[in-house]
């Protein structure tokens, strides 16, 4: 899958949680667990910063704890004015058996020598941008996925995609193993929708 709107999917800095988000038009989801810990963040997207405060979301809800509870939607959704990403929400949930990608980043340390002899001057950060092909094996307001490769817990917040479109965000995963739980953008959708401190919400989705 070519990645094209790598732009629109960020790492979240601040606090002691790792993990990433996304936009969807002008809307900020990530996991609820990665704001846990910390009353603001930070985010960069197309050059901008903005501090993400969480009294100021539209929706924000956490398990207590690492364990995913169907009956807490673990998501963060903010709403920032000025950004306008091209990536949209599926209308419709994924069938089971139906292969998506999920879309991650992650900073990993490279040594850029050239003489082939290791040196700590010639290691440096850079930024990776790590899919994965997931097939869809159950759905409710949230779609379990087989995963072909192990995420890990800073890939949290990521998104589920077909090309554009995204069908929902990582929220949870069994240490070790490919499968991993995705709260689905129907019920995102839903979240915003009912939503009483977005002015825009009714417009934009």
């Amino acid at each position: 899958m070519e990645i094209l709107f790598e732009n629109y999917v960020t790492f979240i800095d601040g606090g002691t949680s790792d993990g990433v988000g996304f936009f969807v038009g002008n809307f900020f989801i990530t996991a609820g667990h990665v704001f846990n810990e910390g009353q603001t963040h930070s985010i960069y997207v197309n050059g901008q910063r903005i501090v993400l405060d969480k009294s100021e979301a539209i929706f924000i809800n956490f398990p207590n704890g690492d364990f995913f509870s169907p009956d807490i939607p673990d998501v963060a959704i903010f709403d920032c004015a000025g950004v306008n990403s091209p990536l949209v929400f599926a209308e419709d949930m994924p069938i089971v058996g139906q292969e998506l990608t999920n879309v991650s980043k992650r900073r990993v340390v490279v040594d850029d020598s050239h003489s082939g002899c290791p040196s700590i001057f010639a290691k440096k950060e850079v930024i990776q941008i790590h899919t994965c092909i997931g097939k869809v094996t159950h759905t409710t307001d949230y779609c379990e996925c087989h995963t072909d490769k192990i995420l890990r817990k800073g890939d949290s917040g990521s998104p589920l995609m077909s090309g554009n479109t995204v069908y929902g965000v990582l929220i949870a995963g069994e240490p070790g193993t490919p499968g991993c739980v995705f709260q689905s953008s129907a019920s995102i959708v839903t979240l915003i929708r009912n939503s009483t401190h977005s002015k825009s919400a009714s417009d934009s989705i």
